[in-house]
């Protein structure tokens, strides 16, 4: 896929979609760098990258604190020198009626979802100019097709669509590359995360999670990760400003 030497920052990287993401860009030559809360599983998949002959570290960091988009490009930065790829992965869920929903609720989303891929984009920017780079948005189908009781992350991933067009048309003349992607129903621990917002019971949750394991409408997360890493690619060189929907046409 020609990222043989790339290096690419990838946010929420310790699982689901962007644990694939990561393993797959390492297993076609890109360097990752794998980022996320959770250090122990940061260290499980720097070891699975590593023992397939990938070359990956790890930094932790929670998009929730501010100042996280700047430390991770300092970072990549100081570990390489350079910046190709950044895949803004990382999200959170909520799911509450519209009475119960608090400013505190939006402020979460708002921070995670939206304002940090913009300012991981920002930061990385002089480097990404300087790579003649490219960036990927993993967005939701929810960002076109509302969920009951999900109003802000839905109005959110859709800002993130709109976010994703607006900087690849202003950004064109930098030859930086800014794409989406929108996952339906995908088998990682967010959906686990959302069955347990929506339940507030755990052992229902969990079993609505093996359920939708086998559902064959759903995901897995290698399936996202594939368009993912050709969008990173100099085959999808032409591709810019695209919200491509990955739900084998669930949203139709």
């Amino acid at each position: 896929m020609s990222i043989t030497g790339k290096i690419a920052i990838i946010t929420g990287s310790t699982s689901g979609i962007g644990e694939a993401t990561a393993i797959t860009l390492a297993s076609q030559g890109a360097t990752v760098l794998v980022c996320g809360r959770d250090t122990i599983r940061g260290e499980e998949v720097l070891k699975i990258i590593r023992d397939q002959g990938g070359q990956a570290e790890f930094v932790s960091c929670d998009l929730l604190d501010p100042q996280a988009p700047e430390r991770i490009v300092e970072e990549a930065i100081r570990l390489w020198g350079r910046i190709d790829i950044v895949v803004n992965n990382a999200a959170m869920v909520s799911n509450k009626v519209i009475d119960n929903i608090s400013m505190e609720d939006w402020d979460r989303l708002l921070q995670v979802n939206l304002k940090a891929p913009f300012f991981l984009i920002q930061s990385a920017l002089p480097f990404l100019r300087e790579s003649k780079g490219t960036v990927i948005n993993v967005s939701s189908i929810n960002a076109i097709r509302n969920l009951s009781n999900n109003l802000i992350y839905d109005t959110i991933k859709a800002g993130l669509n709109h976010m994703t067009q607006g900087l690849a048309k202003d950004l064109l003349k930098d030859g930086i590359r800014i794409n989406a992607v929108m996952p339906g129903g995908t088998k990682t621990p967010l959906l686990k995360e959302w069955w347990q917002h929506m339940t507030m019971d755990a052992s229902i949750a969990e079993q609505l999670y093996i359920d939708a394991c086998s559902d064959p409408n759903n995901a897995d997360p290698q399936q996202i990760a594939s368009v993912i890493a050709f969008l990173a690619s100099e085959q999808a060189s032409w591709v810019n400003g695209a919200i491509i929907p990955i739900n084998n046409g669930v949203h139709l």
